[in-house]
């Protein structure tokens, strides 16, 4: 213990980590790798249970839609019912709903674990984003970067684990196994390893992660932790942050999903380079939170703008892809710029509008970036049958994520460290 009666800084640091360990697991475990789970086992439950392709896929659109919808409840519920409540509450819940698979024989159990499943875990996801924004002021980005990275940690055991679960046991058995998983492991970090708030041990997240400007830029953002929600929520920078967001959602997770199929179909590359392009933007991604967490430590609201540019810029480097050279060079910068928006909402949360309303803001951010992400696919799959090919919709996917830019780089991260320590200079 401190002279003050406070943990050590030291200790105060582990917890700090022990966090990102919780997050890790959360991500790789419950969230990404469950996820992961489904598209594996798509044709076996469709061949087991005599379902259609889009019966059997419709599990993930159900999943994903009311992830979009919880988003806007997530913050409430942290606010009246407490962060560590919720947070081991929805994995457990995730946890729950994938052991439950395993006595599933007719859609509407199917339909109804997915529903449960896309509430827990958007739950889980905004329950892990705001600790990391309580705990974590200069290298916030950093940080979430490294307890995202799970994803892509899961993305290296989880599909070759379903697949040899699917061969000896069955997709229900497999289910039933990983929802134990969930249960005993990531429950268990949760409840142990899960520590809510340094300003339980006395401590603000600028003391132990000051940044560039030190003690005297600390003391600064300390002294002001933020508006109350209400005062920002029909506030111009709020509706376009929303907005921007939403937009996000669609230049990258709607773009990623049409992936494979451009490639095998317009830049008839073959079905295996198109698996190969996929997986390739998965495990750069993993790279791309490290790289943009560090940059938007450092630029703030601005680097999230230059990584929405990014993703337009991706998607122009898709038209010239007609050997290998361009494929990788496009699969390279798009799996780059989408592991930079993973990262984003924490960081445009705490930067813009500080640690009181972080709940809220990060709630309405993932709400609004699966809204648009849900959006994103359905318009450009529009694009694709309306006008025969990818050219036109992917010129609209450029043209909106150029639109996101110029507006991202119009905010004003008053609660960031570096803000902070321009602040401390004057």
């Amino acid at each position: 213990m401190s002279e003050e009666g406070r943990p050590s800084v030291a200790t105060m640091r582990r917890y700090a980590w022990m966090n990102i360990l919780t997050g890790f697991l959360v991500w790789g475990i419950a969230l990404a790798g469950v996820s992961m789970m489904m598209p594996i086992m798509y044709g076996t439950i469709s061949s087991d249970m005599g379902w259609s392709v889009t019966q059997t896929t419709s599990f993930m659109a159900i999943k994903s839609a009311v992830s979009a919808v919880g988003g806007l409840f997530a913050g409430g519920l942290i606010v009246k019912f407490g962060l560590k409540r919720v947070f081991v509450q929805s994995v457990v819940v995730v946890g729950v709903a994938t052991l439950l698979l395993y006595f599933v024989r007719n859609l509407p159990v199917y339909y109804l674990l997915a529903a449960l499943s896309g509430f827990a875990s958007i739950l889980s996801l905004i329950a892990v984003q705001v600790t990391l924004a309580k705990w974590y002021s200069a290298s916030l980005g950093r940080m979430t970067g490294v307890a995202m990275l799970g994803g892509a940690a899961a993305g290296a055991i989880v599909p070759l684990a379903t697949a040899y679960g699917l061969t000896h046991f069955g997709w229900h058995a497999t289910s039933a196994f990983a929802g134990l998983v969930v249960l005993i492991f990531v429950t268990s970090a949760a409840i142990f390893l899960f520590r809510e708030t340094p300003a339980a041990y006395g401590y603000t997240a600028e003391e132990l992660d000051p940044g560039p400007g030190g003690a005297r830029a600390a003391a600064v953002a300390a002294a002001d932790p933020g508006p109350e929600f209400r005062e920002i929520l029909k506030s111009r920078q709020f509706i376009l942050l929303i907005v921007a967001t939403a937009l996000s959602g669609a230049i990258s997770n709607g773009i990623n999903e049409y992936i494979p199929l451009f490639v095998e179909r317009q830049a008839n590359l073959g079905a295996y380079m198109a698996a190969l392009g996929f997986t390739i933007v998965i495990v750069l991604s993993g790279l791309g939170k490290i790289l943009f967490g560090w940059v938007f430590d450092r630029f703030s609201s601005k680097g999230v703008a230059a990584c929405w540019a990014l993703c337009g810029v991706a998607v122009l480097l898709a038209f010239p892809v007609s050997g290998f050279a361009t494929f990788v060079l496009f699969t390279f910068v798009r799996g780059l710029s989408h592991g930079g928006v993973v990262v984003q909402a924490p960081v445009l949360a705490r930067h813009l509008y500080g640690v009181k309303p972080i709940a809220q803001v990060i709630a309405f951010l993932n709400a609004s970036f699966h809204l648009g992400a849900a959006g994103g696919i359905w318009a450009i799959g529009l694009g694709v049958d309306l006008t025969g090919g990818f050219t036109i919709p992917f010129i609209a996917v450029v043209v909106t994520a150029f639109v996101c830019a110029f507006i991202g780089f119009g905010f004003e991260p008053k609660y960031w460290a570096g803000y902070a320590a321009k602040r401390a200079r004057v």
